[in-house]
């Protein structure tokens, strides 16, 4: 599949917002449109993981990028796509996983330049890990995240910051799903219904700049997220073993295709 169209040149640099009180940077998220879908929508992985209990690790892991994608769109939806599955190892516990996780997440945000933002989380996931705190590898997930989109508002580039997070959400799904599939019950299923999100992010998908709506990748990620609203939109306790098997699919199918030429 050919890789998606680079956005533009770099960002212009503006002046950090750190310096801003809270009010007004709050104020400046919601110009720029980054709202209570983007952030939170990562922070929800940890609780539907929660609500589903155990999860079959072996069979939902999948091995780290082996390269940094060859343009900065595809790099965020990795970056987010790398903090879901950074959810399944601390749900997981696998103390062994921690390590490389904290790794690749120091190299995809070396190449996003967000490395500074990156760099504390990285050495405190891996610490955490050996001590087997896994409440606050949570924390420290989620606040990675957080940086690194605040880090992109500060360069007044938003719609990465939701590309971060709708690589997130669709690892997230991807799990789920497969999660619920596996061990199906109406209960567990509804876990699954998520129409706000995917109306969200169909509707974000149509908003980016005309060179990079196009793109092969961004046509195939709109068409899916479509498919998947559709049936996630259906009542939650209507939904069966085969919309579960259905969502895990169009996910998974997805994850690979952000991945397939990195």
């Amino acid at each position: 599949m050919p890789i998606l169209f680079a956005l533009t040149a770099t960002a212009p640099l503006f002046a950090s917002n750190q310096e801003l009180p809270e009010e007004d940077k709050a104020h400046e998220r919601e110009e720029l449109g980054v709202n209570p879908f983007t952030t939170p929508s990562i922070e929800k992985i940890f609780a539907q993981l929660d609500q589903l209990g155990s999860l079959p690790f072996e069979q939902l892991k999948r091995e780290p990028p082996k390269s940094t994608a060859p343009n900065r769109e595809q790099k965020g939806l990795i970056f987010g796509s790398l903090i879901a599955d950074g959810f399944l190892v601390v749900k997981a516990e696998r103390t062994n996983a921690v390590e490389n996780l904290g790794r690749v997440l120091m190299d995809h945000a070396r190449a996003l330049g967000v490395a500074n933002q990156v760099m504390r989380h990285s050495a405190s996931l891996t610490e955490l890990g050996k001590r087997a705190e896994w409440q606050q590898m949570r924390h420290e997930l989620i606040t990675t995240q957080a940086d690194v989109e605040q880090a992109m508002i500060d360069l007044r580039d938003e719609k990465m910051a939701h590309l971060i997070s709708l690589g997130g959400w669709l690892r997230g799904l991807e799990i789920s799903a497969a999660t619920v599939e596996m061990d199906f019950s109406p209960g567990r299923a509804r876990v699954l219904a998520q129409p706000d999100l995917a109306d969200y992010f169909e509707a974000e998908l149509k908003t980016l700049p005309p060179l990079l709506v196009h793109a092969p990748l961004v046509e195939r990620l709109r068409a899916g997220v479509k498919k998947l609203h559709l049936i996630l939109s259906k009542p939650a306790d209507a939904l069966s073993r085969a919309d579960a098997a259905a969502i895990h699919l169009e996910a998974r199918e997805l994850n690979d295709a952000i991945r397939q030429s990195e």
